[in-house]
C-alpha cells in the first residue's frame, strides 16, 4: 500500500507530462482536433459547413457556410471547448469565433 506522499508525487509527476505534453500543441493540431469533434457531432455534413481556419491566442476561428451551422455552433461552442480541452489535457482552448 502506497502512503500519501508517494501517491501525490506520482500525481504531481503526471500533471507536469500533460502540461509539457500540451504546451507543444501548435495550430494545426488543435485545428484537426476541432476538426475531428465536429465530425464526430455533425458529421461529413457539418465538417463541410464548419471549418477551423487558425488558432490564435487560445481563439479557433472557424469559417461558417450559413447562418444555421454559425447558431449550433455558437449554442454549443462551450461544449466544444470543453471536448478540446479534455483531449488536449490543459485549458488552452477558450473561445471559438467566426472568421469572414
Amino acid at each position: 500500500m502506497k502512503d500519501i506522499g508517494t501517491f501525490l508525487k506520482s500525481k504531481k509527476k503526471e500533471v507536469k507530462k500533460q502540461y509539457k505534453a500540451s504546451e507543444n500543441i501548435d495550430d494545426k493540431t488543435i485545428n484537426h482536433l476541432f476538426a475531428c469533434a465536429i465530425r464526430d457531432e455533425y458529421g461529413r455534413q457539418g465538417e463541410k459547413n464548419i471549418v477551423p481556419k487558425f488558432y490564435k491566442n487560445g481563439i479557433i476561428f472557424v469559417s461558417i457556410q450559413n447562418s444555421i451551422w454559425a447558431q449550433e455552433l455558437w449554442m454549443r461552442r462551450s461544449f466544444f471547448i470543453k471536448k478540446l480541452n479534455n483531449k488536449i489535457g490543459n485549458d488552452i482552448v477558450k473561445n471559438i469565433k467566426i472568421a469572414d
